[in-house]
């Protein structure tokens, strides 16, 4: 009778084990934990967040450097901002600069009018781009001898690819010649081509002369008051300076004034491929077309639709797409590093200050909290800004001098008009 027990609980056992066997085999691996939640986009609508350069990964002890350099080589630089992951990290004015003036964006106009093309796109203003420009801007028929004008697009003017002449004449360069016509827009149309549009690369001022044209007739407003509604309002810019030719049509190529804290939120809208405070404010495709190569200029430079391209990236930054205006002004994107760089500045070459700036940023995490190095960069901020005459009386127990007329005390410093 023993047996039979021991028998019997012995094979009670084996099958309890192999249930258990089978059921561990059987029961499925326990989930990965979760990703930890994406951070809230911060949009600077109605002002920029500030942080510490260390919070966004960013080294206040190189930037500090970077800001002593540039003071020590006297580089023409008027301000210099950088923003990352949504917070400003660094917001430099260099006198006779200063915070809260505008600043002449020269070239960087031409991406601002591109952009607008994009939300006039979203409005239906203006659809294929493919569509010939001709009919729309023509007062009176084209040359003769410029049949190829026919076939000009508005995507051959917004990828510098139009052929149409930008040459000097009689001394006078391109610019010159035209500000000194009546009726800039027929000006620049009126230039012959010499090229098929769309065969080459060649910037010239008067693709985006045109293209500003275009908006006003499509829109029934200037690019300017087109812009101030449906793409500066909604970003929260408000001081601005555009003007306009006898004509009403905003210079196109140039001249356009905003405030360096501006500029950088036109860089962060690029940024987020047209998206603002969640709002598809220029259509995706637009912005992908825009941020794709149009035109070849080098072996590491393409042009977009009015936004230069460095794939390979340059000034020791990674690949990133770029605003440009002569004389220094540049607003950089730099994707990999969800990140915008802000420069103005006079007679300044900007990769000097990107090449300074860029080693500042090589980490993707945030960094050990500086505070040392976060006060000594604030301090070399703050006298950056200030007057030499008044540095010199804070040593010296000086008063600093007066300005000679209240005016000079008024008036921002602005850089001169230039084009590029």
């Amino acid at each position: 009778m023993g047996r039979v027990h021991t028998a019997a609980a012995r094979f009670a056992f084996f099958c309890a084990a192999t249930l258990t066997i089978a059921s561990c085999a059987t029961t499925p691996p326990p989930p990965p934990p979760a990703p930890p939640p994406k951070a809230a986009t911060v949009w600077p609508t109605k002002g920029w967040h500030t942080s510490a350069p260390e919070a966004q990964g960013v080294d206040s002890n190189w930037l500090a450097y970077a800001i002593q350099t540039i003071q020590w080589k006297h580089l023409p630089v008027h301000s210099l901002l950088i923003e990352r992951h949504g917070s400003i990290v660094l917001d430099a004015y260099f006198r006779p600069f200063g915070d809260n003036q505008l600043h002449d964006v020269a070239s960087v106009t031409k991406s601002v009018v591109s952009t607008l093309v994009g939300i006039a796109q979203a409005k239906q203003q203006i659809t294929d781009l493919n569509t010939p420009v001709l009919p729309v801007l023509a007062t009176a028929a084209a040359p003769e001898n410029d049949a190829r004008k026919a076939h000009l697009t508005l995507a051959h003017l917004l990828s510098m690819t139009s052929g149409l002449d930008c040459s000097d004449k009689d001394g006078q360069n391109f610019l010159e010649q035209m500000e000194s016509s009546p009726h800039w827009s027929a000006f620049a149309l009126d230039r012959p081509e010499t090229a098929d549009p769309g065969a080459q690369f060649n910037y010239c001022a008067v693709n985006m002369e045109l293209v500003s044209a275009l908006l006003s007739r499509k829109t029934g407003t200037s690019a300017g008051d087109f812009a101030q509604r449906e793409l500066f309002w909604p970003l929260g810019i408000h001081y601005l300076y555009w003007p306009v030719d006898g004509d009403g049509v905003s210079h196109g190529f140039a001249d356009l004034k905003l405030q360096p804290r501006d500029m950088a939120k036109l860089g962060y809208l690029w940024l987020h491929h047209g998206v603002w405070e969640d709002r598809q404010l220029v259509p995706a495709s637009y912005v992908d077309a825009a941020l794709s190569p149009q035109a070849n200029v080098s072996a590491n430079v393409k042009y977009g639709y009015g936004i230069w391209l460095y794939p390979n990236g340059r000034a020791g930054c990674p690949a990133d797409f770029e605003a440009n205006g002569n004389g220094g002004q540049r607003i950089a994107v730099i994707p990999s590093k969800d990140m915008v760089v802000v420069i103005t500045g006079s007679g300044l070459n900007a990769d000097d200050v990107m090449s300074l700036v860029a080693p500042a940023w090589r980490w993707d995490h945030a960094l050990v909290p500086n505070p040392q190095g976060d006060a000594r960069l604030a301090a070399l901020v703050a006298q950056s800004a200030t007057p030499a005459d008044a540095q010199w009386a804070a040593t010296t127990g000086a008063q600093p001098a007066a300005a000679t007329t209240p005016a000079a005390q008024a008036t921002p410093a602005q850089a001169s008009p230039t084009h590029s």
